[in-house]
C-alpha cells in the first residue's frame, strides 16, 4: 500500500527522533521550558512507538496505529490540547508525511478535475 520501505521509514523516524532530542535539550532556553520539554518528550515517545511497530509488524500496522491514535486526540485548541498532545499530534503528522498521506493518515489524491497530463509551457507563434 505504501511506497516507503520499512528501512526508509525507520531511517526517517530516527532522524525525527534526533530532532526531538535536540528540541528537548534546547527547551530549557525557551520562555516556556515545561511546555517545550513536554512537547519534545511526547514526540520522542511517539517516534519510539512507531519505530517499534515498523520493526515488528511493518509500515501498514504502524500506519493503522497512527490513524487510530490521531483520531483519538482532542481537538486542537481545546482544554485537553496539552503540550504532550501537541507533541504527539506533530509526531503522527510527520509520520503521515513520511508515508505520503494526509495529516489524518488518508492517502492524498489529486483534487477533482486535476489531470495527470503534462502541460506545455512553450509559447506558440
Amino acid at each position: 500500500m505504501f511506497n516507503v520501505t520499512p528501512a526508509d521509514a525507520l531511517r526517517a523516524l530516527k532522524k525525527f527522533k534526533r530532532l526531538a532530542k535536540q528540541d528537548l535539550l534546547a527547551s530549557e532556553f525557551t520562555s516556556e521550558p515545561e511546555f517545550w520539554r513536554g512537547q519534545a518528550e511526547a514526540r520522542r515517545a511517539t517516534y519510539d512507538t512507531l519505530m517499534g511497530l515498523v520493526e515488528e509488524e511493518g509500515v501498514e500496522a504502524a500506519h493503522r496505529f497512527a490513524v487510530d491514535e490521531h483520531a483519538a486526540l482532542p481537538l486542537p485548541g481545546s482544554e485537553e490540547d496539552t503540550a504532550a498532545v501537541k507533541g504527539k499530534r506533530q509526531a503522527l503528522q510527520m509520520f503521515f508525511a513520511i508515508l505520503g498521506v494526509g495529516s489524518e493518515g488518508k492517502e492524498q489524491r489529486p483534487a477533482a478535475g486535476a489531470s495527470d497530463e503534462k502541460v506545455s509551457l512553450e509559447a506558440t507563434s
